[in-house]
């Protein structure tokens, strides 16, 4: 896909002339990563950054889908962000169905419709700290023009990060730069799952998570990281749990069509049995008009001879008559 190169170094200006500041740096990278699907016109977008255990999580993402495709990653250890921020290397994949060695991965790339997947490392000091990944839905081809894009926006990513963190060094070590960095992301998320669970304010929730941790004597960042990977796996278990419903839903609907299809069956053998009587009642009935008419037929020439009989009865009448008159006046003759 084209990539147009202007529109891209505008946004790149854009994001370099507000770099954020400790304060602020959960919005900027949260606006790279607006940026980036923006401009490379893909489906989803996430940034991941090392934390100070060592491999990356992720700490912005354009939205749900490619929030679970991120943990997934880094729960499994496998797929493309895992390669390139361990490789320090640009990883291309045309179709993540397709990709061997990824088999988990793909189980669930495949129910969140991921298909082309882009990593980028992000580089500071020399030493890839993250990866900047995009996705596609589709199988897709990644051009140069893509992937420098994404290299681009990688770079700002850096750029921010190392602005955010007061990090104006270049000597300093990677290694404070992520557990810095690792404190800041579980807090920032620990308060969104607080602030998203709880309806508090994000004031509330860090005061929240300062009592808590108070009171169990533990680290407010170890608290925080509890509270994330407590609601990613509620996430999970969601997901399972309306994954399952559909699948029973899809049975209930197919059992009521296999019901419906036989009582349409039903209906139509029964509707053809009540056709044939109806055909059998209607002979039955013209077979007794047809005798009516022949009964009928037969009363008009009984009538019609009873009337030649009368006739002719009349008719002798006439005659006896006729000659009774002649006997009678030859009697009066004579």
């Amino acid at each position: 896909m084209t990539i147009d190169r202007q529109v891209l170094a505008e946004r790149v200006r854009e994001l370099r002339a507000t770099l954020a500041g400790p304060a602020d740096l959960l919005t900027g990278l949260q606006r790279v990563t607006e940026a980036t699907r923006a401009v490379v016109r893909v489906d989803g977008v996430g940034l991941t950054l090392a934390h100070e255990q060592g491999p990356p999580r992720w700490v912005a993402v354009s939205d749900a889908a490619m929030e679970l495709l991120e943990q997934v990653q880094q729960d499994f250890n496998e797929g493309p962000c895992v390669v390139a921020y361990a490789e320090d290397r640009i990883v291309a994949v045309e179709d993540l169905g397709a990709a061997d060695g990824w088999d988990q991965l793909a189980a669930v790339a495949a129910q969140l419709h991921v298909r082309g997947v882009l990593s980028v490392p992000v580089r500071l000091a020399g030493q890839p700290v993250g990866t900047l990944d995009v996705c596609a839905s589709d199988p897709r081809v990644w051009s140069v023009e893509e992937v420098d894009a994404v290299a681009a926006f990688a770079a700002v990513t850096a750029e921010l990060v190392r602005t955010g963190v007061e990090l104006a060094i270049r000597e300093l070590e990677v290694a404070q730069l992520r557990k810095a960095l690792a404190s800041r992301v579980w807090i920032e998320q620990a308060k969104g799952v607080l602030v998203a669970t709880g309806g508090v304010p994000p004031e509330v929730a860090f005061e929240q998570l300062r009592a808590r941790a108070r009171s169990s004597q533990r680290r407010v960042v170890d608290l925080a990281r509890e509270v994330v990977q407590e609601a990613q796996r509620a996430r999970l278990a969601a997901l399972a749990v309306d994954d399952a419903r559909m699948r029973a839903a899809e049975a209930r609907v197919q059992q009521g069509e296999v019901a419906l299809h036989e009582g349409e069956t039903v209906l139509a053998r029964r509707t053809a049995a009540l056709d044939r009587a109806q055909d059998a009642a209607d002979e039955r009935d013209r077979a007794a008009d047809a005798r009516e008419q022949a009964a009928d037929e037969r009363d008009r020439a009984a009538d019609e001879r009873n009337h030649r009989a009368d006739a002719r009865d009349r008719a002798a009448d006439e005659r006896d008559w006729a000659a009774d008159e002649r006997d009678r006046a030859a009697d009066a003759q004579g």
